[in-house]
């Protein structure tokens, strides 16, 4: 399958094009700027090339002949209006485009920012209730990619990410954006205080795991979908803290800071990217070799 995958270059979208050109695709990696990120080019089956959220005609040549669109790319802005042109109106454009080029299958990141305000288990059937113009962008879009799986007998299939984290995937790629576990190393490296938040955590999933649910969501029926993909574990930031004095072989002192969040966390079910696409992520291996990595480059 030929698939054309957004913000290629960023760190998500960088996991997702080299797992799926290992799969076996031919991946056309597109951002702002793809000669940022050379390496990505290297990969047996990957081809960069320029796609910009911002430049509807830079669509074009990057969807002739693709069978699929994975979107990823996120337009930014600091007010509604903003959010609602630089991404969801930027996104429908796009959705139009992949349409015109007569792709069949589209795959959209979407986010549990979408959810909004959340109850002691979120399920993917549930209303959003956006809090954010983040998550208010992201459920109108996901509405969009429904209305055009109906309007145009496209497969279509929304992925809500949580919590991603993880090391980048070629030379010059982004890694983990948030800074946390960065400093949760460089602390516990300098035998620093550990400064965190009282009962503070997700259920954290690896970019690699998460690259997995689209690999499968490229052959997935029936459509629409809306799947939430996280770690089936949940952990807090204090076990995180706690793993980084493990491998490091060092004691810090860990600092809580109490904020009123309560003992029982909110929760997401990922029970359908299990009974669907027969996915389910652990984590603590996957965090341990993550602070690994931190620490050694702390």
């Amino acid at each position: 399958m030929r698939v054309a995958v957004t913000g290629a270059t960023g760190f998500i979208g960088s996991h997702v094009a080299v797992a799926l050109a290992k799969a076996g695709h031919q991946v056309v990696a597109t951002g702002r700027d793809p000669s940022k990120v050379p390496a990505l080019g290297n990969v047996p089956g990957i081809e960069l090339a320029r796609g910009d959220l911002s430049d509807p005609a830079s669509w074009s040549a990057c969807l002739k002949g693709c069978d699929a669109l994975v979107h990823i790319a996120l337009g930014w802005g600091d007010t509604g209006i903003d959010m609602l042109r630089n991404d969801t109106e930027a996104s429908v454009r796009l959705f139009q485009a992949a349409v015109d080029a007569g792709i069949g299958r589209i795959v959209y990141t979407s986010s549990t920012a979408a959810c909004g305000e959340m109850a002691a288990l979120n399920r993917e059937d549930m209303v959003p209730r956006p809090m954010d113009f983040y998550g208010a962008t992201k459920a109108a879009t996901e509405s969009y990619l429904r209305a055009f799986a109906h309007r145009h007998g496209i497969s279509a299939h929304v992925v809500r990410p949580g919590y991603i984290f993880g090391e980048a995937i070629v030379e010059g790629a982004h890694g983990q954006p948030d800074t946390r576990f960065r400093d949760i190393c460089r602390a516990v490296a300098k035998g620093e205080p550990v400064k965190l938040v009282k009962h503070d955590g997700t259920q954290f999933l690896h970019a690699q795991d998460i690259a997995q649910v689209y690999l499968a969501l490229l052959s997935h029926e029936p459509s629409p979908t809306v799947h939430y993909a996280l770690s089936r574990e949940w952990r807090s930031w204090t076990e995180v803290a706690e793993l980084a004095c493990e491998v490091a072989g060092k004691r810090t002192e860990i600092v809580l800071e109490d904020r009123g969040y309560g003992s029982s966390p909110f929760l997401f079910d990922v029970s359908a990217i299990q009974n669907d696409l027969g996915l389910s992520f652990g984590n603590l291996d996957r965090l341990r070799e993550h602070v690994r990595w931190e620490l050694s480059r702390s």
